[in-house]
């Protein structure tokens, strides 16, 4: 009996219901949920849309690896001329290497003070001295020079610095490696804030890749004996070599383009002076 009194108090409110308006409030709940079951993509889809649609500049990219600015060949030779030194057996007596000295260099700015700069709602920290290397330079409207450097707050965005140093008013993100302009502004802080151009530089030095090393190798069969050996582009000594083997005694001797006194000589060591001047 209960039952049966149930169902006609629903059946009687359904038919006070207006279907119109029924079908209404079905569809506002449809479309709230899509709304709601979107709203996760919606920023990333309409930041997208939004670079799509802008105009680019096209950007002059920097290397991401240090640039070889020069090599130079030093010839480093071990003794000085008409001085008097001491050689053991197995040391050297005079080397003559020469090596080969790569410059590289790397396009960076850095920061003059504490600062940095941004929106209300993202601001990029530095401090003094701070390097930041350069990824690109480019032209925007108005004929502005600036050079991009990355916000280390979005890889996909770049923070953009004018000829002068100072901050330009947008920051912008890539597109197909261009630059697209954002319109939010960008404000410094402190309002002076601003960047000084600056040129890392480091300096590689390799192995020896040519020259010459003689040895002492002290006294055989009452001779003094001589190794000369000489230095490959992989700045190793070759397994060849040439012996020179000479009365044990003082005097003056050649060896290749060497000229040398030998003044005191044991099978321990030998003192000895460099007659000729081997820099070139």
């Amino acid at each position: 009996m209960i039952i049966i009194v149930y169902r006609k108090i629903i059946k009687g409110f359904l038919k006070s219901l207006d279907m119109k308006k029924v079908f209404v409030l079905l569809s506002a709940a449809l479309l709230s949920s899509c709304a709601i079951h979107a709203g996760e993509n919606s920023w990333g889809e309409w930041r997208r849309e939004w670079v799509e649609t802008r105009e680019s500049f096209p950007i002059r990219y920097f290397p991401s690896e240090p640039t070889l600015l020069k090599t130079e060949y030093i010839s480093e030779v071990s003794r000085l001329s008409g001085v008097i030194y001491t050689a053991y057996v197995g040391g050297s007596v005079v080397s003559d290497r020469m090596f080969n000295k790569d410059y590289y260099v790397t396009d960076c700015v850095k920061a003059v003070m504490d600062g940095g700069f941004g929106t209300d709602s993202i601001f990029v920290e530095f401090k003094k001295g701070d390097v930041v290397p350069i990824l690109g330079q480019a032209t925007i409207t108005g004929g502005i020079d600036v050079v991009l450097i990355q916000d280390k707050n979005d890889p996909d965005s770049v923070l953009l610095i004018k000829r002068d140093g100072s901050i330009y008013e947008h920051s912008g993100v890539l597109k197909y490696k261009k630059l697209v302009l954002v319109p939010d502004e960008v404000t410094p802080r402190p309002f002076d804030f601003h960047f000084s151009p600056v040129v890392q530089s480091h300096v590689e030095q390799t192995k020896p890749v040519k020259g010459f090393d003689l040895r002492y190798d002290g006294i055989q069969k009452g001779e003094m004996i001589f190794t000369y050996m000489v230095y490959t582009p992989q700045g190793e000594a070759t397994g060849e070599f040439e012996t020179f083997a000479f009365p044990k005694k003082a005097g003056l001797y050649r060896i290749n383009d060497i000229e040398l006194k030998i003044l005191n000589v044991s099978s321990e060591k030998i003192e000895f002076m460099i007659l000729n001047d081997l820099q070139k």
